[in-house]
């Protein structure tokens, strides 16, 4: 005998609002350096001294709620988890970190890092190798590609699927000409295993300059050319404009947020949201970017970045992201963004300020 749903019920489901498409929020973050410099990492004012004092949890635990309610973190992991401190290294601030620092990306909600920059080598192949460990160890995705042929062991690409989308990650540092068929090479790879979104982190640009150069410009264009959904730049220290390029997101820099050995630099720095709506199948489409305004915090002990809620900090925070250049087949972020600090991509690639109805 069929059973039928009382008219309350069928009245109140069909009074329910519909569900909304499944969706995937990604946020970056820029330049992180869990560690110091090895000539100072005994100084009472030191990041180690820090992290010994309030636990491996406490760098990042002004912005841990953010990052636990994305569904994915980026960050650029600058400094090598070691024990060699006694290896001889050939820079003039060589970064290192205790492996157990490795948990601060843990416990800040950090899930994937690239980690190919110029501090990478600082204690050579062996330090570079005890960091790969330190991720492996604390289930850390990472990626980066250096040294090809040589140690194909440093040609790493990252495949993560997260909402049921396949995101692959690229890490490249100083990028030249010759190294757009490098990444262009990896893009298929990753194409070619299923990736329905692919990022290529750019360790590159002019340290403490608030704009690119001019080559970059043309440089990330290629990039997407080459099949990047998302150009995701860092090592200036300092934030850069963001872009977009045929419905694309660039972003050139995307400063420091907790980093143990820095000289003064401009302050502001955030945190970089793309959300994508997701089909069926995972594939994704870019509806949102979006922006959490931080201030870089270093000395006395505290490198925390504090969150803003001063609206004219706010706004010099989003002066920096905003830029009125035009720069050729480039979209620049609408000025309204000043007021908003969040773009909506519209079905043409074009950005509006505000939420479309």
């Amino acid at each position: 005998m069929k059973r039928f749903l009382p008219l309350w019920f069928l009245l109140l489901l069909f009074s329910l609002p519909a569900f909304a498409e499944n969706t995937m929020t990604l946020s970056f973050i820029g330049d992180c350096s869990l560690g110091d410099a090895v000539q100072y990492r005994n100084a009472s004012s030191a990041f180690t001294k820090a992290i010994d004092e309030n636990g491996v949890d406490w760098p990042f635990s002004t912005l841990v709620e953010y990052f636990t309610a994305d569904d994915c973190t980026f960050a650029n992991l600058e400094v090598v988890l070691t024990e060699r401190a006694n290896q001889k290294a050939n820079k003039t601030y060589p970064l290192i970190g205790k492996p157990e620092f490795v948990q601060c990306l843990v416990e800040g909600g950090i899930d994937a890092v690239n980690t190919v920059n110029n501090h990478c080598m600082d204690f050579g192949a062996s330090g570079y190798d005890d960091t790969i460990a330190a991720l492996d160890g604390a289930g850390i995705t990472h990626f980066g590609s250096t040294n090809w042929g040589k140690h194909p062991e440093w040609d790493t690409l990252a495949v993560k699927e997260v909402n049921g989308c396949k995101i692959g990650m690229i890490g490249f540092t100083y990028p030249q000409n010759a190294d757009l068929q490098n990444i262009a090479d990896r893009i298929q790879i990753l194409r070619d295993q299923g990736c329905q979104l692919v990022i290529v982190s750019l360790h590159w640009g002019k340290e403490k300059h608030l704009e690119p150069n001019s080559g970059q410009y043309t440089y990330a264009q290629k990039v997407i050319d080459s099949g990047a959904d998302v150009v995701w730049g860092h090592h200036p220290h300092v934030l850069q404009p963001v872009y977009f390029y045929n419905g694309k997101p660039i972003f050139f820099s995307t400063g420091n947020v907790v980093f143990g050995t820095i000289a003064s630099l401009d302050p502001y720095t955030g945190i970089f949201q793309l959300t994508y709506d997701l089909d069926d199948e995972g594939n994704p489409t870019l509806c949102c970017f979006s922006t959490v305004a931080l201030r870089f915090r270093h000395g006395g002990g505290e490198f925390r970045p504090l969150v803003l809620e001063d609206e004219s900090q706010i706004h010099t925070f989003r002066t920096r992201v905003y830029n009125s250049k035009k720069v050729k087949n480039m979209t620049n972020l609408p000025k309204e963004f000043l007021d908003t600090g969040e773009v909506w991509l519209l079905p043409d690639n074009s950005l509006t300020a505000y939420k479309p109805e």
